[in-house]
């Protein structure tokens, strides 16, 4: 009998203490729901572009739109950010309900309980704070019954370069990669993208205008061979048949080259239907101020290349990766020892003994925890650091050198390629005239039926090689503004910060 009233003694008096820390619990839950109220955040809804025509500048904001791949790289990065930000908060989190309990009975059946409720934060370096409330019950046989609530607070931090933090920026480094890699990935996606569409764009402008020209040589063709001039000469006419089933079948080759390219242009987009959108050419026209990719053109390598690395991401995450290298060196020359000092203080209040009022009463207290660690681990772990450090820099060096090569190349190519659409041009309009004067002469039966075919044969294929060295020149002026960075300015993405989100 005297166990079972002794059992009910200590369930009152744990229900008590219950009762107690739910109220604590209630307010805290209230508190944060109060406070994710107040910080709730709206979503925007981006709306779809209406239709529009279709140039460098729309299709590089149309694919950062609706390519269903630059979003799928978006998310993966929220995935790897999220994750970083979860393994940072295994280590700097805040507990914003902490409970705590215990009950000690010693062989003279003495009674000791205590329920505590409280806060923590906790940081990356191994400092933390707490504070909380709880209750204490002191009751057992021939035993005075104490009880009191008091309030206690604790902190910790280290003295020292703390060994701690080294071991925790190592495990970071694991995750870091990952972030960097999938912000790599997505500036890379980005680029790659608007690049692809751009190169289906660009290779779409002069085919089409291939095409048009063709169209427009048969149906003058068809006209000649069916002008009154020729009606007796039906040996004449045979062979510009001949030649007219065969420009035809040429068209229809282009006409699948072109329908390809708009189908290309609509998939690297992500717009379900091109036809919606009309496509603008470009005015190829060196004699203006500003033609098309005339910075490139006279710009000065040094000027192109100062772009070039300011926009590139590999450089930017390899810095990253570098600094913090070079940060756990320091912790490892420095991360001898684990000097962590503890203070913490309790306030007693509301204390009674044996029924008894009592006065409050405050306790302080201190100590320090000191660790030596293995000497040999942190040696290696400066030697890895320097190693890193050594790869990361020549790693540097070479990506700077191989961009630098590839500028001058491009560079070469470019103003090679603007003199060859030059002298391109030159030709076809050499040719034209040819063409216009072997036709007068076949009409005054003065030419054979060959030779005038044979003009014609290469006036087309002058007009074929001009528009294929513009698609050329396009293509060179595409991968300089792939280069550059060009895309992330019309954006207006800021590179930098974007492979900074782990900092």
């Amino acid at each position: 009998m005297a166990f079972m009233a002794e059992n009910q003694k200590i369930d009152m008096k744990l229900r008590r203490n219950v009762v107690f820390c739910l109220i604590c619990v209630a307010f805290v839950v209230f508190s944060g729901t109060s406070m994710a109220t107040s910080n709730s955040v709206k979503t925007v809804r981006t709306e779809i572009y209406p239709e529009c025509a279709l140039n460098p500048e729309s299709i590089i904001h149309l694919t950062m739109e609706h390519s269903a791949r630059i979003q799928a790289a978006r998310h993966q990065l929220e995935s790897a950010e999220y994750n970083f930000k979860l393994f940072e908060s295994r280590y700097t989190q805040f507990s914003p309900l902490k409970m705590g309990s215990k009950i000690e009975r010693d062989q003279n059946s003495e009674y000791e309980s205590e329920l505590t409720v409280g806060i923590e934060k906790e940081y990356f370096d191994g400092s933390s704070v707490s504070a909380g409330v709880g209750t204490r019950e002191t009751w057992g046989k021939d035993v005075d019954e104490d009880s009191g609530q008091f309030f206690r607070t604790r902190i910790q931090f280290p003295l020292f370069s703390s060994n701690r933090k080294l071991t925790r920026m190592i495990q970071r480094t694991f995750e870091e990669n990952e972030l960097y890699s999938s912000q790599l990935d997505y500036v890379n996606t980005i680029r790659g993208t608007i690049r692809n569409s751009l190169r289906e764009y660009y290779d779409y402008i002069p085919r089409v205008q291939t095409l048009e020209r063709l169209r427009a040589y048969k149906k003058d063709l068809v006209a000649f061979r069916n002008c009154e001039a020729l009606s007796d000469r039906s040996d004449d006419c045979q062979l510009l048949d001949g030649e007219i089933n065969l420009l035809t079948s040429r068209i229809q080759g282009w006409e699948i080259k072109v329908e390809s390219l708009l189908i290309g242009i609509e998939r690297w987009i992500g717009v379900p239907e091109c036809e919606k959108y009309t496509v603008d050419s470009i005015d190829l026209d060196f004699k203006k101020m500003d033609y098309f990719g005339e910075f490139y053109v006279s710009a000065p390598y040094d000027e192109i290349y100062k772009r070039t690395i300011e926009n590139d991401t590999e450089l930017m995450v390899l810095k990253l990766i570098k600094i913090n290298a070079i940060e756990k060196k320091h912790l490892a020359h420095e991360g001898k020892w684990d000097i962590f000092l503890t203070t913490e203080g309790k306030y007693n209040f509301n204390e009674h003994s044996d029924h008894i009022s009592q006065d409050n009463y405050y306790e302080v207290s201190s100590g320090l925890t000191v660790k030596r660690f293995d000497k040999w681990v942190l040696r290696y772990t400066i030697q890895k650091a320097d190693a890193d450090i050594f790869y990361i820099d020549e790693k540097m060096k070479d990506r700077r050198l191989a961009m630098a090569a590839d500028i001058r190349q491009k560079k070469v190519a470019l103003l090679t390629t603007k003199k060859q659409v030059l002298s391109s041009r030159k030709s076809f309009e050499s040719w034209e005239e040819i063409h216009r004067l072997k036709r007068e002469s076949f009409l005054q039966e003065t030419a054979t039926t060959e030779d005038y075919l044979q003009s014609f044969r290469s006036m087309v294929n002058a007009m074929a090689d001009r528009l294929d060295y513009e698609n050329e020149y396009f293509d060179t002026i595409r991968d300089f503004d792939y280069i550059c960075g060009t895309y992330f300015k019309a954006l207006g993405i800021n590179v930098a910060q974007l492979t900074n989100n782990g900092e």
